[in-house]
This record gives structure tokens, sequence and C-alpha cells, in this order.
């Protein structure tokens, strides 16, 4: 309940940001200005656009009742509670979150991630392996060899000659560099980015991932089909009885099927997959190129409609038939954005996310390095990585500041930059120390940017303080009002009982009629139908006849109305009404049963009473609110805000 009521709390639109604006009103000394009321007053005005309350001076005795009941819960100490203070914790650590990602970018990757899975590629490659700690020379070595396959390719060598020569890749000497068919997340995503940016048969500019130095040519491009699920019946090529020959039994099995024998059946007793012919041949669903075997996809999407079968063909592994089970076709954007946003925030991709904030986080907070850091901490540490222990013992050195953060200059020392790089020395080794300092200062600096932010949002982003305080005054207008009504209501039985009897005739049950409705817009219709209704004949026989001898509808309904629902002027008694002529319908009634209006037991209609007492309780609540606390609308604002708003 308590979710539910904060977010009709946020629906409301209460934001309470504060601006040094023209003040509106003050409440027990709280002042609240004009743009305040104004913000509230225009994200709510759409919830209420049709009521009579609508106009600026009516919706301000809402506004004020709500803040005096918020005033009310800190008065109380609401705010202090640990459940309160947990339950806002939380919220404000899930609620963060969101402003670590930039929305536009993650956006941005997810529909290109679905760009990628709808058109998928088929790509070859050379690689030069480089490690990530390479040496400066080592990596412009790789570099200028990568370069150079290039070159060769476009003065007019075949690409498959110069990757079986230059590429590190084992497989090339096999393949030729040839990748086959892959779409988004099937490769790391700086060469997914290579191979899609690059148009179809030309050669990409030297590009590096976690592997070394690539070069990447796409050679075709095709609309993704989805997913396939089939049976299959599989003769290996290779069989222990010499007396079968596979082709030979394949077509045997063909025949077989051709003649209506079970596919199910068949599988059991002729396949050779032993591990799908006792589940009749089935396999999981699969994509194009997920397969080892380009004939037998092939084959598989080839197959229409479902339950389709295919004829023999070959693969490397034996002869197949295949029946079509299933088809999966590609999910729309809006259907496959969920998914795609949850793997483009655990892929790759996710840096992008996070360099983006970085960048930003640095260009708001403009940070400046002091010179001196990076040679202290080379100093530091040794040139080549050992399990050397290292000591910090310099306290001047250490104390200096590194750089400074906010208005308020948050520090940060030498120290504790030094002390981030030892917490990673003993788990990463490098090769160079120079780039494991650098690296080092710049996650060390990066990380700090991200925790200030967080800490900080309340100051930094308007929006985020404005959510947060919603969130803090709805949870405690819900525990008020709980403790202080709705649990009340539901407990105080006495009290329930009185307004029950006070109120006693707003509870009578309302007179019903139980009645089957004859309507057409045919007057003679009606009355035909009216006629046998007398003669003894059930509605549904009357309507039967009568549509069979006519083509003016005549529509029959059972219903149990209440004397609003008539037509007007209209009262029922027991039996076939009159003819009733409402607009251009005809009507007739026929009754079976009317249920008087009575009056009610509590326990009968206390869901009902319950409520309309919680709503008792809680003027009551405020008026007594109202009663002991000082309130000065300033008219003149007011009337300005009235005149805006009038048409």
């Amino acid at each position: 309940m308590k979710h539910l009521f904060l977010l009709l709390i946020f629906l409301f639109g209460f934001s309470f940001a504060h601006a040094q604006k023209d003040i509106l009103l003050t409440i027990n000394n709280e002042v609240i200005n004009s743009e305040e009321f104004t913000r509230v007053y225009e994200k709510n005005s759409e919830l209420i656009k049709e009521d009579e309350s609508n106009a600026p001076e009516d919706y301000l005795e809402l506004f004020i009742d709500y803040k005096l009941k918020v005033q009310e819960a800190y008065r109380l100490g609401l705010n202090n509670k640990k459940s309160y203070q947990d339950e806002l914790s939380a919220y404000r650590a899930q609620l963060a979150k969101s402003y670590l990602n930039d929305v536009k970018v993650t956006e941005e990757l997810v529909k290109e991630a679905y760009d990628r899975t709808v058109n998928e590629l088929n790509a070859r490659h050379i690689l030069v392996r480089v490690s990530p700690d390479a040496s400066p020379n080592d990596t412009l070595m790789a570099y200028r060899s990568i370069a150079q396959a290039r070159e060769r390719i476009i003065n007019g060598e075949n690409f498959e000659k110069v990757a079986r020569a230059i590429s590190e890749d084992p497989s090339a000497k096999k393949n030729g560099g040839n990748l086959g068919w892959f779409k988004a997340f099937k490769m790391v995503y700086p060469f997914e980015n290579a191979a899609y940016n690059t148009a179809i048969n030309e050669v990409s500019k030297p590009f590096r991932t976690s592997f070394g130095y690539h070069i990447v040519q796409p050679i075709a491009a095709r609309k993704s089909k989805g997913k396939v699920q089939v049976a299959h019946i599989m003769v290996a090529l290779n069989q222990n009885d010499s007396t079968i020959i596979p082709e030979e039994r394949i077509n045997e099995v063909s025949k077989l099927l051709g003649e209506g024998a079970s596919f199910e059946t068949v599988t059991l007793n002729y396949s050779d997959d032993r591990a799908s012919y006792k589940k009749g041949g089935k396999l999981e669903e699969f994509e194009q190129g997920q397969l080892s075997s380009a004939a037998f996809e092939k084959t598989a999407f080839s197959l229409e409609n479902i339950g389709a079968i295919s004829q023999p063909f070959k693969t490397e592994f034996g002869w197949h038939i295949l029946k079509l089970l299933s088809k999966t076709p590609v999910p729309t954007y809006m259907d496959a954005r969920v998914a795609l946003t949850n793997k483009v925030t655990r892929d790759v991709r996710a840096q992008v996310i996070s360099d983006k904030l970085d960048n930003k986080l640095r260009n708001k907070y403009n940070v400046v390095l002091d010179e001196g850091l990076q040679p202290y901490l080379e100093s530091i540490f040794p040139e080549k990585y050992s399990e050397t222990k290292i000591v910090l013992n310099n306290e001047l050195a250490l104390s200096n500041v590194a750089f400074t953060l906010g208005k308020k200059k948050a520090t940060y020392t030498y120290k504790m930059v030094a002390d981030y790089l030892l917490a990673s020395y003993s788990r990463k080794t490098y090769r160079y120390r120079d780039q494991f300092v650098k690296e080092g200062v710049q996650s060390f600096v990066s990380a700090v940017l991200k925790n200030y932010h967080l800490e900080h949002l309340e100051e930094e982003d308007q929006g985020f303080s404005d959510i947060l305080k919603e969130y803090k005054e709805g949870l405690l207008l819900f525990d008020l009002l709980e403790t202080n009504i709705w649990k009340k209501a539901q407990q105080d039985s006495i009290g329930l009982q009185e307004f029950f009897l006070r109120n006693k005739e707003d509870y009578r049950s309302v007179k019903t009629y139980e009645t089957t409705v004859c309507t057409t817009k045919s007057k003679s219709l009606a009355k035909k139908y009216r006629n046998s209704l007398s003669k003894g004949i059930t509605p549904e026989k009357a309507v039967l006849s009568l549509n069979n001898k006519n083509d003016t509808p005549i529509l029959l309904s059972t219903r149990v109305l209440t004397e609003d629902e008539l037509p007007e002027g209209q009262h029922l008694s027991k039996g076939v009404s009159e003819l009733i002529e409402d607009g251009d319908n005809f009507i007739v009634y026929d009754v079976t049963a009317i249920t008087e209006a009575k009056d009610q037991l509590l326990k009968d209609v206390r869901g009902v009473v319950i409520s309309d007492y919680q709503k008792e309780l809680e003027n009551k609540f405020v008026k007594n609110l109202r009663d002991k606390s000082t309130i000065t609308i300033n008219k003149e604002v007011l009337n300005t805000l009235i005149t805006k708003y009038e048409n």
C-alpha cells in the first residue's frame, strides 16, 4: 500500500525546491514562493483539468493541507524513525544509480545494438597480437605490421593470402581470416564497431582491441531471419555396419515419411544422433550462424510451414532430414528493448557509458592534478613489477594535496592516491611503472569523482533533489496518515459504529431489477417480441425467430439494473414491461425478480464505511492543524496567478 500511496503523491505532483521568487504564502514560518506553487499547480493541472477546483485559489487550499500534514510529521519526529531512515537510504541509493548513467547515450547504444541484431555481417580479419600493457616500441611495431598488411590488400593482394601469411589468429591459416556471419554481442565491442562502420568490401583502418591490432573487411550483409527449431534424422557417414550405405538409408527413411510414418517413430528407429533420437530428433532453437554447418542452417531456414519435412541433404556429419517445429521472428525494437538494455549495461558497451560520465564529471569539476604527483608515485614503486613490499614513510610528501573537488574544496592527498595504487599493486602486475601509475591515478580520480558526485547529488542536481524530497515527504505523509487516520478507522470499532449509525441512510442498498433486456431500432419488431413473451415464448426463442425473418438486428442481454440505470422516468414491475422508446431504440424489459432497497448491517458494507470514516477523520485532523497554525496568503501574488491562469 505504501508504494501505491507514494506513487499517487508523485502523480499529484508535489515538488518543493526553493527559489528566491515572490512569496505566495507562509505556513507556521515556512516561506513558500510562487514558483514552487506554480510548478506544483502546472504539473497537477492535467489531472484535474475537468474539475471545478482547477482554479489556482481552490488548488491552493489542497496545497496548504498537504504542507500542514508534512509539517506535523516533522513535528512528531517521524523523520527520525529507523524504518524511515532505512527506507529513504535504500531509495536514495537506487535513485542515484540512474544519475550515473547517461540516458541518451544508453538509448543510442541500445538502438545501435538492435540494428546490429537485425542486420548481420559476414567479414574477415587479420590480427597482429600486442598485449594491453605493451611498451611503446612493441605497440609501434605491431601497428606498423598491421598497417603494412592493409597496404598490401589495398594494392591488390588477396586478403585471404595476406591473412594466412600475417595474421596471428590461430584459425587464419585454415580459414584465411574468414569469420562467417555474426551480429551484435558476438564479437568484442571495438571489433564489432569497426566491422559495422566499414563499408562492404572496404578494408578498415587499423584498430586496437584487448587482443591486439586488427583490420577487418566486411564482405556481405543480410537481414536476420530470427530463430528456428527443428527435429532431425541423421544417418552418419561412418557406419559400423558395412551393409548400410548412408545415402541409400536416408532415401529409405524419406520414403517411409512420405508414406505417412511418424517422424518421431522413424527418428527413434533410424537416427544415428544419440543426443536427440529419443526426443524425436528435437534440437534446441538456433539462429543463422550459430551452427557449424551452413548446409544444415540453410535447409532449416528454407522450410516455410510448421511441420514441413525437408528432402534428404548431406553435411560433413552425415545425411539429414529436417522437420520444422517452430519459427521465431526477430522481435520488434520495443519488445527487445529491455533485454538489450540489460545486455548493453553488462557488456563492454557499459564502459562507453562510464567514459561519457567520467568525461562529463572531469569537465564539471575541472580536476587539476598536482605536477609532483606522478613523479612521486613512480619513485615509490619498482621500475618492473616485483613482490617488493612498499612502505610509505615520507610523511611530508604524502601530505601534499593531489587535487581538490567542489565548491568546498574537498581535499585528496598524495597518500590517498598512493594507498589506492598499493591496493591494486599486489594483484595487478605490470611491465612498465609509468603506465601502471598513470592508469592508477586516472582510475582513482574517476572513482573519487563518481563517489563525490553521488554524495553531493542534492546540491549538484536540482532534479535529483526535488525527486528525493518528494519521496521523503511522501514517506512521512504515509506514516502520519497510517497512524492517525487509517489504522484508527480500522481499529476504533466504537467510533466506526457511531459513524455508521449517523450516516446509515447513505449505506442503504438500492432497489434492483433482474431483467432480460431486448433492444431494437424497429418498433414493429419490438412489439412482435413483446407479444411473443406474452404467449409464454422465452426471450431467446422469440429473438431467434425474429432474427431469422428480419434484417434489423435485435439485441438481447441479461442485466441487474438499478432505477438510476433505467431510461428517464421509467419504473418497472415484475413481468413484461410496456414498449419503451429510448432515443432511436425501442426497449422491452422482462423483469424476473425485484430486490427492494433496505438498511444494511455494518458487516456487509464495512469496507466502504471504513473508507468514508477515514475521510471524516482526515478532514477533522486537517481542520485541527489549520486551527492551531498561522497561515498568511499574499493576495497580490495570488491574484497575479489567478489572472495568469484564468483563460
